[in-house]
């Protein structure tokens, strides 16, 4: 059944936490379209769309902590679960904006294919992480992803664009990083973080972040390929790297955010999820 009027965005917001988001904010996509440092803006997208609905769903404690351990693969699938609930939940938001008369698009939270290959594996349709910089849930931390004030880095993100116009909600004065702590830089065992850089050294983390993607299935198969005698082609079927990739592209495990070593080790929000408060010192611009 179709409203008489859009929904207010407090009514968006307690169906977004009605359905299990943990944040929710509003930003003008036109503001994004001006200070979104990457090519991924509203208006490659949607240039109708007037506004981005951020949603926030916190990544849960034990997987980051079984996320360097040899317990890891359960961290993988976790990580996996959670950005496919941010999937259903913003196609949930979208059909509750439209029944409320509005046209709305909710997009992927991030296991798109890149189709220029120049992201080094998946991608967003969207900057997630700086529209919710935008939309007031976090900021930019040194490792370039967003770090809140309840959760620290421990959330993963998506997006709900629509046509519709709402008022933008205020941006947090919030600086988790300070000039000294460097707890993920050293916590990294892959070298890939650098303080002061736009993103991450891809090349450095990747390999680990997706350990079981695209790249890694393309060299295994070309292995295969390369052996020219039958018998070690069929034994490499039957090599560990085999069922991973295997049950990689039917659970996802592995093939996203597979590393989580920076997730750890921030202090923010380590005392536990503040569901509601944010953190002492905080206040919105």
């Amino acid at each position: 059944m179709t409203r008489s009027a859009p929904p207010t965005k407090e009514e968006i917001r307690q169906y977004a936490f009605e359905r299990g988001a943990d944040l929710c904010g509003f930003v003008s996509t036109a503001r994004l379209n001006t200070v979104t440092p990457t090519r991924y803006k509203p208006s490659r997208l949607w240039p109708a769309a007037k506004t981005a609905i951020s949603i926030g769903k916190r990544f849960l404690t034990g997987a980051a902590k079984v996320g360097i351990t040899d317990s890891i693969q359960n961290g993988r699938w976790i990580s996996w679960r959670t950005c496919d609930l941010l999937n259903t939940l913003a196609l949930d938001i979208g059909h509750f904006l439209e029944r409320g008369g509005q046209v709305a698009l909710p997009l992927s939270s991030g296991n798109m294919a890149d189709p220029d290959h120049t992201n080094r594996g998946v991608f967003a349709e969207l900057s997630h992480r700086h529209t919710a910089a935008q939309a007031g849930l976090g900021v930019i931390g040194v490792p370039t992803f967003l770090v809140t004030p309840q959760f620290g880095p421990r959330v993963y993100l998506n997006t709900i664009l629509t046509e519709t116009e709402y008022e933008p909600d205020p941006r947090l004065d919030f600086d988790p990083c300070g000039t000294d702590c460097d707890a993920c830089i050293k916590a990294c065992p892959h070298e890939a973080i650098v303080r002061g850089r736009r993103t991450i050294k891809k090349p450095l983390c990747i390999p680990h972040a997706m350990p079981h993607g695209a790249r890694p299935m393309r060299d295994f198969i070309l292995g295969v390929m390369s052996k020219t005698d039958p018998k070690e082609r069929e034994a490499a079927l039957y090599d560990a790297q085999f069922l991973r990739l295997f049950r990689a592209t039917v659970f996802g495990v592995g093939t996203f955010a597979g590393c989580f070593f920076c997730l750890e080790a921030c202090p923010i929000g380590k005392d536990g999820p503040a569901m509601a408060t944010p953190a002492a010192g905080t206040k919105q611009l």
